[in-house]
């Protein structure tokens, strides 16, 4: 078993300090212990909107000043990433989830219980070609971000609390309309692998819960490839983060080797998705800041399925 050495860990911190955006730079910190977790609610301030959503390349791939269901996501998924939850006390935590949640469900649409990730406006802002507002994008995405996005918006709040209400209502038809799915899009695996680990942690759906698991299992097995270098090919750790089966496991073995094997002689991680077309010269810019948030992403991976090596303190 391949492991992210000290050594490495040591020069990727360096080099994090010269190439990563201000909010990779935070996380990072925030993943490693060297930085407290709520440094990532000033940095994600910076991609705020006037109506709590958050815009202006959070995620990076979409350039676009005006919010959009995918940006909430992302700011969304970075504060899980941490391990941000409704027991915190932190007033600007508070101020950014219910700001965000009143974007998505009171001002935002929801079309067959999914919002549409992109907006419109994207196509005024240099964009990858995912987000472009075309209906095949949108089926693309399906119930992508959808589904983490209820799962976090159950983790960000109290039962009491009306945004949590209504996400829960929404995942109770949500799941109904999993169960009746026979196939799924990586984004989709994605997302309601987020979604099963954030109800199976809160303790909730439990007389549906297995049932979930067990049919995001075998959908994974039927579709997930061993290709780590092709873009469009359903990997391990999209299919199968956050649920466990001999082949699955196995799989997700060799790719988090692969993930090692794959840092740049620079110490950190390369970008290698393009956007898809040659439209917009802002996407080499892109592939530079992306250098930052690929190394946050692949650090979390590992991190978690334990491939750091512990550092004697």
């Amino acid at each position: 078993m391949k492991l992210l050495t000290k050594a490495m860990q040591d020069d990727m911190a360096r080099q994090m300090t010269f190439k990563a955006r201000d909010i990779d730079m935070t996380l990072y910190n925030a993943l490693d212990g060297s930085m407290e977790r709520d440094f990532v609610l000033d940095s994600l301030m910076l991609y705020r909107t006037k109506d709590g959503g958050f815009a202006g390349g959070l995620y990076i791939d979409n350039y676009n000043t005006n919010t959009s269901v995918y940006q909430i996501y992302e700011a969304f998924r970075l504060l899980d990433m941490v391990d941000f939850d409704s027991n915190c006390d932190n007033e600007l935590y508070t101020d950014i989830v219910n700001k965000a949640c009143n974007y998505l469900f009171n001002r935002c649409e929801m079309i067959d219980n999914k919002w549409n990730p992109n907006v419109k406006s994207n196509d005024d802002f240099a964009h990858s070609k995912e987000f472009s507002f075309t209906n095949e994008n949108k089926e693309l995405f399906g119930y992508h971000p959808t589904a983490a996005i209820l799962g976090y918006t159950l983790k960000f709040h109290k039962p009491t609390k009306a945004y949590y209400k209504k996400a829960l209502a929404c995942a109770t038809k949500m799941i109904n309309d999993f169960m009746s799915m026979d196939k799924l899009t990586k984004y989709e695996f994605i997302s309601f692998n987020s979604f099963y680990n954030s109800v199976k942690n809160l303790g909730l759906f439990s007389d549906k819960l297995d049932a979930l698991k067990d049919k995001l299992i075998k959908m994974a097995e039927e579709v997930v490839s061993d290709d780590f270098n092709n873009d469009d090919a359903i990997k391990p750790l999209d299919c199968a983060f956050y649920i466990s089966s001999k082949k699955l496991d196995e799989l997700k073995d060799k790719q988090l080797d692969f993930i090692i094997d794959s840092i740049a002689p620079f110490g950190l991680w390369d970008h290698k998705k393009s956007w898809g077309y040659d439209k917009y010269a802002e996407e080499d810019s892109a592939m530079i800041k992306w250098v930052g948030a690929e190394t946050v992403n692949n650090y979390f991976v590992l991190k978690k399925y334990g491939r750091i090596e512990q550092k004697v303190i």
